[in-house]
């Protein structure tokens, strides 16, 4: 299935303006620290900055990721409207992985979100995502975390007209894509040569599978148990990295480590609860990454 791309003329809500100029910026584990030049915002969040002001801090290929990294889950949905435009920037400056969720609007656009209902993170709209129409989703906004301004629905395409190939980013292709949509997000990436700089995360072992043959770097997630899958299997797939619950057991994520896997635990409440895993851990969700 290849959908038809839809271009947006929608008006785009003002959720960032420039009112002063941040004398520093923090940064996570394994990181250089950002540029000072990033803007701040009406409620000073931590490093946003003005539209096409790609002064990210974020390595641009997947190969210069230093470790432990820290990942920004949902573009920090702790301080950031989830997954908005606004968090994957403000992420990206501050030298963190910006995270997102793929899901599918009604006419098979990909759209990002975490829920596969709007109800939760989105105002003007309602019901599942896959029912909504692209002019029904342009139209809503995302609330935020915090009661403060909310911002702009944000389509797969617009992401990677704003960042691709510039910030290694962590996209999820969400539970109940079917193969064909896994094809059709993955073909995006290959038209737009960014084989190089993402991390691309399933739950589905076959999706997982997929997205390592079709040579992405591929992050298989799981909850607080293994899978049914031996860490050898998954190795041995061609996957790189594993995304266990933090609430699995040292000792079980251990032997992930030990079978050459990249482990990077989720989700963490803050930056400083990843701080506190031990060395041989590579990476970490969290809906903070500020925080340290």
């Amino acid at each position: 299935m290849t959908p038809q791309r839809a271009t947006s003329t929608r008006f785009r809500p003002v959720t960032i303006l420039a009112t002063a100029v941040l004398a520093a910026t923090t940064f996570g584990a394994g990181h250089a620290p950002a540029s000072a030049a990033s803007l701040g915002s009406s409620d000073d969040a931590p490093g946003l900055g003005s539209p096409g002001d790609h002064d990210f801090a974020a390595p641009d290929r997947v190969a210069d990721v230093a470790f432990p990294t820290t990942i920004s889950h949902r573009a920090g949905a702790d301080v950031h409207p989830e997954e908005s435009m606004e968090g994957f920037t403000a992420s990206a400056k501050d030298g963190f992985l910006p995270e997102m969720d793929i899901q599918f609007l009604e006419d098979g656009t990909p759209v990002l979100i975490h829920d596969d209902t709007a109800d939760r993170t989105l105002n003007g709209v309602s019901g599942p995502i896959r029912d909504l129409s692209r002019e029904e989703w342009d139209s809503a906004t995302i609330k935020h975390p915090t009661g403060g301004e909310e911002a702009a629905t944000v389509t797969l395409d617009e992401l990677l007209d704003e960042m691709g190939g510039e910030v290694v980013m962590v996209p999820e292709i969400k539970p109940g894509a079917t193969s064909a949509e896994v094809d059709q997000v993955l073909d995006e990436f290959d038209e737009r040569g960014l084989a190089d700089s993402l991390i691309v995360q399933s739950f589905d072992f076959e999706a997982a599978k997929t997205i390592a043959e079709r040579r992405y770097t591929s992050l298989y997630l799981m909850g607080a148990t293994l899978p049914k899958e031996s860490p050898q299997e998954i190795a041995e797939a061609g996957i790189e990295w594993v995304g266990p619950s933090a609430k699995m057991p040292t000792n079980t994520m251990r032997t992930l480590d030990k079978a050459g896997l990249h482990v990077a635990p989720y989700t963490l409440d803050t930056a400083k609860d990843g701080h506190r895993l031990p060395g041989w851990i590579d990476g970490f969700f969290t809906d903070d990454a500020w925080s340290t």
